[in-house]
């Protein structure tokens, strides 16, 4: 048990606060990690870590009545606490709630007089700022240690969608700016955390329709080639979940998605070379089986250079289960003339629907 962990302790018995002290269900166990959605998480034997926007995690609990969340944020570097990441979950599919974290947070109450809580957990907002990347622990990315429940508490297995729907994009994808009002307006900096919703996605929306669990690595500022935040290429970020933690279990995917998604060009022309690498890289990760689909942003930005460059991967490769969608016009919501409203990725997810049925079937 960690010294923050023991120090919490004391102060509940010293000020009655409602959690009463437990046991900590550490994140190596097995339910815990079998709820991991694939390839967001760095899994440590003394922690996990994300940061990456719509990275989840689900695990019923039995014999508790109570679930909190443990949590260390001494790596945590931001300019203003409105950039600190936050985390939302749903108990017993209920209405969602939600927690920033703050730079003394160790505890954080999921549930309590509830028991046998399935608690779905996912990361809701990250600033685009900070570094998302470098080393074991970006300072950015959300760190739990584990789980405090009752002393008879444990967990328990779940029945998950079997197959992986890996969506790749960037701040439209990831969700930003779906919690804000129509023509809101753009959030300041340091508010970008709190504006985005990555359950409102339209990738999310979409892998739920056809019965798949979502996968994310989308990021604000992204593109093929890289982005803000010292997030690499593609052909880069496939293989790597930081500049030192790999994804990779002999030189594939685990597990292997069944679908990838790929929605980038908002933010600039990619140069032909970038697609195509990124595109190679990801069907050898993946094996002859998996569906990539590449989307042309719904803006219509890049639409020529993104169509050219995977018409060109095609013809030199023969890939057969490789896929451009092009949605056309589609008018969405936006809150700043860019960035889907909740309303605005529910017409781009209802647009989708049937050209993807067409590819999945």
């Amino acid at each position: 048990m960690s010294k923050k962990t023991i120090l919490f302790f004391v102060l509940i018995l010293l000020f009655k606060a409602p959690i009463l002290p437990g046991k900590v269900i550490p994140v190596t166990d097995k339910n815990i990690q079998a709820g991991l959605s694939a390839c967001n998480w760095v899994r440590k034997n003394s922690y996990i870590s994300s940061s990456v926007c719509g990275a989840s995690l689900i695990v019923r609990f039995k014999g508790t009545s109570q679930v909190a969340l443990q949590v260390d944020t001494d790596h945590l570097i931001f300019e203003a606490p409105g950039r600190y990441p936050i985390i939302a979950w749903t108990v017993n599919g209920g209405e969602v709630q939600t927690h920033q974290l703050a730079a003394d947070d160790i505890l954080i109450l999921l549930s309590s007089g509830i028991d046998d809580p399935v608690i779905d957990l996912y990361i809701k907002g990250m600033s685009p700022m900070e570094d998302r990347f470098a080393g074991d622990l970006p300072p950015n990315s959300v760190k739990i240690e584990g789980f405090i429940v009752d002393e008879d508490g444990c967990t328990g297995k779940l029945k998950l969608p079997r197959k992986i729907w890996l969506t790749i994009g960037d701040s439209i994808l990831s969700g930003d700016g779906a919690a804000l009002a129509k023509d809101q307006g753009r959030p300041a900096d340091d508010l970008w955390s709190a504006s985005d919703d990555s359950r409102a996605s339209y990738g999310y929306l979409l892998a739920k329709h056809f019965g798949y669990r979502e996968s994310r690595l989308a990021f604000g500022g992204y593109d093929w080639g890289g982005g803000m935040a010292g997030v690499p290429s593609v052909k880069v970020l496939v293989d790597s979940i930081t500049s030192t933690v790999g994804r990779l279990t002999h030189n594939e995917l685990n597990p292997v998605p069944d679908v990838v998604l790929i929605n980038l060009g908002e933010n600039g022309a990619p140069s032909d070379q970038e697609v195509i690498l990124a595109l190679a890289k990801i069907r050898i990760r993946t094996g002859t089986d998996c569906k990539i689909i590449v989307m042309i942003p719904v803006s219509g930005r890049a639409k020529k250079e993104v169509s050219r460059a995977f018409n060109f991967y095609v013809k030199s490769t023969g890939d057969k289960n490789a896929y451009l969608v092009d949605l056309g016009s589609v008018s969405f919501d936006t809150c700043d003339g860019q960035h889907p409203v909740a309303s605005g990725h529910q017409s781009i997810y209802r647009a989708a629907i049937q050209p993807i049925t067409l590819i999945l079937k």
